[in-house]
């Protein structure tokens, strides 16, 4: 009877081990704290916040919700070094912005509703413009944010489109044959978008419909696509325009994504469903590092917060990271609780990764400033 006891004791002892995951970077740490005195007229629009190192320094970019702008802020300086003009009417307007992509001194490429690409200067004038049709979906929107920013190779865009024209009615086979990714070469006279033939995953909806929604990184020759309903991520290849292969990335704490099983439910409802669901969201390459990170928000309980469901969800309490190697590898997984940091507004730069830390949620925010964290993970190499 001892032995048999023995034996079950250390299968259970094997199998709790078997469980646990050993990542190789435990801990995190703020190494320092950005902070951007901002004007009355300036609202920042957190949809879009990009990073850029050039020879002359380090800067900030981010649309003004205020002004049709987008604000340059010098990180050294803290102060404004240039406002780039956003036109929406006459010869160089862009119509209704969705997003944009610095990607070389004086050149901005804009996204714009009804589905355009536009390439302006930092004058504004309009150089070039691209309708991008989906013939086969739809869908009256195409973005270049922080979940999907434009990604330029040479002479090419790269953009996406993860929607479907009608979720509610739509099949898996028909998600799944849904084209989301699209393509712009540009110097030639007949400039056209054309979708990349990369279909979804199979078994997307085996548990029931989802969030067709995603994020995307770029690495070398490789685009990463992380869905927001899905642990697997898309390796793609720009050169081929081709599915390499399908790598399963689970955060432990991602279990349950929110199965759409009806039309939007009256009031808060859909909201508290949302929240109740875990889900991933943006996913960034580290060019300095040469890691991912992919951002994951938990499920909560809306009754453990004294604030409106629309307000929690606009501004998660909860939110997690993953730490991927450049292979996919989970290298670490972090949690920042009780409103933190704010979900969505995060960017990568030389000292480490920022995240804003100027919650509207939070007893310290103020709307007077830019405030992020510099987060730096122990195991990773940084420069100073």
């Amino acid at each position: 009877m001892r032995s048999i006891i023995l034996i079950i004791s250390l299968l259970v002892v094997f199998s709790s081990c078997e469980k646990k995951h050993f990542y190789s970077i435990t801990e995190k740490k703020v190494s320092e704290t950005l902070i951007i005195s901002i004007n009355s007229d300036f609202n920042p629009d957190i949809r879009r916040v990009q990073y850029i190192k050039s020879d002359s320094g380090e800067y900030l970019a981010i649309k003004n919700k205020s002004k049709p702008e987008i604000i340059l802020f010098d990180l050294q300086t803290k102060k404004i070094n240039y406002k780039i003009p956003l036109f929406t009417d006459g010869p160089n307007s862009i119509g209704n912005y969705s997003g944009f992509q610095i990607y070389k001194p004086d050149c901005v490429l804009i996204s714009s509703i009804p589905p355009k690409a536009f390439s302006i200067n930092f004058q504004g004038e309009v150089l070039a413009s691209t309708p991008i049709f989906d013939p086969e979906n739809k869908v009256n929107y195409v973005g270049s944010t922080n979940e999907t920013p434009f990604i330029v190779k040479d002479k090419e865009l790269w953009g996406a489109q993860p929607f479907y024209s009608n979720i509610f009615n739509i099949t898996e086979k028909e998600a799944i044959n849904t084209l989301s990714i699209f393509k712009i070469e540009a110097n030639k006279t007949d400039t056209v978008s054309r979708w990349i033939p990369i279909s979804r995953p199979p078994n997307i909806w085996s548990d029931g419909k989802k969030s067709a929604n995603f994020a995307w990184a770029n690495r070398h020759d490789s685009i990463i696509v992380a869905p927001f309903t899905d642990h697997r991520l898309w390796v793609i290849s720009k050169k081929g325009e081709r599915l390499v292969s399908y790598v399963n990335v689970k955060s432990e704490s991602v279990n349950s994504f929110r199965v759409i099983d009806g039309y939007p439910a009256p009031g808060d409802k859909g909201i508290i469903q949302d929240l109740e669901s875990d889900s991933y969201e943006n996913f960034i390459y580290d060019i300095y590092r040469d890691v991912f990170y992919r951002f994951f928000l938990p499920k909560i309980d809306v009754n453990d917060y004294n604030l409106s469901p629309r307000s929690i969800f606009s501004r998660r309490p909860m939110i997690g990271v993953m730490v991927l190697d450049k292979d996919l590898k989970i290298l670490g997984e972090f949690n920042f609780l009780n409103h933190e940091i704010e979900n969505r507004n995060y960017f990568v730069g030389k000292k480490g990764l920022y995240v804003s830390t100027n919650n509207p949620n939070r007893d310290d925010f103020d709307e007077n400033i830019l405030r992020y964290d510099i987060i730096r993970f122990e195991g990773l190499n940084y420069e100073d």
